[in-house]
This record gives structure tokens, C-alpha cells and sequence, in this order.
């Protein structure tokens, strides 16, 4: 009977190919059938807004007086700061509304003979910051301070007290935007939308409150002062995935 026999070195290489092959095998296996299971997916930004009327205001500003001395200028100034402090209680500000927000003394430097500099008194200030709960009253509360002797207003900044649920109105809306966006594209490309895979958030921040007034340095009213608030507006976006369907 006749016999085969392989060379030695054959008969080595054989098993160590077949093992090669069935390794390169195994690779492609898992990296197929992920690729297969791997989801079609579809990203999309929304936006959204919400606009409100302002409910508070928070007024800053306060009483500058200059006399000769520094003890003058500072007991001048603490009373004109006490009568201020008192209409602001009659108006019904609440003394947790009220709170001081700078004190200042400085010196008043004029230029005197042979261009030389010389301190001819002193200016004491003092600054608080006013907030007021219902605007109706706002125009009366700036016309008594100013009355009792407040000779600085230097900002009115107009604020949403409950601006997160106005920020919750913006992102609904913003979602809403992002997924009008995606079912227009799937149905364009015959598919529909499956689970949402990720929502991400853009800009859900307050935004700065509405500055009004700003920078008076000397102000005199005479009827009550008219404040125009109009609305603010909280805008952001998202970015959502979803997952394709057929």
C-alpha cells in the first residue's frame, strides 16, 4: 500500500496557519456583529423662550454730603441716610429689603495758588440698595427717597422673581423644537424615532436683569416718577439624540 508522508517542516507549518486563520476569524466575528447591532441614531438642537413681565425691582442709590470737616460731612451725611431710611419704612419696605451697600469718605482736593493741590473738605456718602416687591408702588418709593434727601440713584435693575419656572417654559419648548426638527428629517428619509438617548442643555441661566437707570448723579422729580418695565425674555437650547426606527 502506498504511503504519504509529509516534509517535517510542512507538516509544522500547517497547524500554526490553521491556528492564524481561525485567530483572523474570531477578530472579524465580534467586530461584525457589532457593526450590525450598532443603532442608527439622529442629533438634533432645539430651541426655546419664555417671556415674563418683571415683578420686583431692586434700586440702588443713597446720600452725598460735603462739608468742611470730615466729622461734619459724616454726621450730615448719617442724617440725611437716616431720613431716607425712614420714608423708606413708611413707604413699607421692609427693613430686610434694605440693606447698605457702600460707605464712603473722602477728601475735596481743588487746585489752589501756584497750580498746587489743596483739601478744601470732605464728601461722605452713603449707598443702599432698595428692593421693592410690588412694582405698583415703585415710582412712590423713588419719589420718597429722593424727598427725604437721597441725592444719588445709580442703577434700577428690573427682575422675574420666579424666573426658574420660566426657564422650565423655555426648556419644554426647546425640546418640543428639537423633536419637531428630527421627525421632519426621519420621515423625509423613511424612518420614524425610537428612545431618546441623550438631552443636552445650552444656556439655562437667568438672564441679566433689565437696567432701566443708571449713572444720575443729582436728581430732583416733581409728580410721581413713570418707570416703563416691559418683559423679559429667557432663551435656550438642547441638543438631543434619538434613536431611528423603521
Amino acid at each position: 500500500m502506498a504511503s504519504s508522508t509529509l516534509h517535517p517542516r510542512l507538516s509544522r507549518r500547517l497547524p500554526i496557519a490553521a491556528f492564524a486563520l481561525a485567530a483572523f476569524a474570531a477578530t472579524l466575528a465580534p467586530a461584525a456583529a457589532q457593526s450590525a447591532a450598532s443603532p442608527r441614531q439622529i442629533s438634533i438642537q432645539g430651541e426655546g423662550q419664555a417671556s415674563a413681565a418683571p415683578d420686583e425691582a431692586v434700586i440702588g442709590g443713597g446720600t452725598q454730603v460735603q462739608a468742611r470737616t470730615a466729622k461734619e460731612a459724616m454726621d450730615g451725611n448719617s442724617a440725611a441716610m437716616r431720613q431716607v431710611q425712614e420714608a423708606l419704612r413708611q413707604a413699607g419696605i421692609a427693613e430686610r429689603d434694605v440693606a447698605t451697600s457702600d460707605l464712603s469718605l473722602r477728601p475735596v482736593i481743588e487746585q489752589g495758588s501756584g497750580n498746587r493741590p489743596r483739601v478744601t473738605g470732605y464728601a461722605a456718602g452713603h449707598r443702599v440698595t432698595v428692593r421693592v416687591r410690588d412694582l405698583a408702588r415703585l415710582g412712590d418709593v423713588l419719589d420718597r427717597m429722593v424727598g427725604a434727601g437721597a441725592n444719588q440713584i445709580d442703577g434700577l435693575d428690573l427682575t422675574v422673581s420666579d424666573w426658574s419656572a420660566k426657564v422650565d417654559e423655555a426648556r419644554i419648548a426647546a425640546v418640543a423644537d428639537a423633536r419637531r426638527k428630527a421627525e421632519a428629517l426621519a420621515k423625509a428619509a423613511g424612518a420614524r424615532l425610537g428612545k431618546v438617548v441623550t438631552i443636552t442643555e445650552h444656556g439655562g441661566a437667568t438672564p441679566p436683569p433689565m437696567v432701566r437707570s443708571s449713572a444720575a448723579r443729582t436728581l430732583s422729580y416733581s409728580g410721581p416718577t413713570p418707570v416703563a418695565t416691559g418683559d423679559q425674555t429667557f432663551r435656550l437650547s438642547v441638543s438631543v439624540v434619538w434613536e431611528l426606527v423603521d
